[in-house]
């Protein structure tokens, strides 16, 4: 999934081979960068998990984590 932040940003997230990506890219007029972060797919989702107050969003989270393996 990519979303454009603005005309110079743009967000993009990617699940591959159980690892989830996050990268963030800036493509201005003199300058470009791109950052990226790749956390492993249990650690994210169980840190998403103590994130989010119940337990209704546990049950999701844990159907989840068995679709990336």
């Amino acid at each position: 999934m990519e979303k454009e932040l603005s005309k110079e940003v743009k967000l993009d997230f990617n699940v591959k081979d159980g690892q989830v990506i996050l990268s963030v890219g800036y493509d201005g007029k003199g300058a470009d960068a791109k950052f990226s972060v790749s956390l492993e797919g249990d650690y994210f989702l169980d840190k998403l998990a103590e994130a989010i107050p119940g337990k209704l969003d546990d049950l999701v989270i844990e159907a989840i984590k068995g679709a990336l393996k």
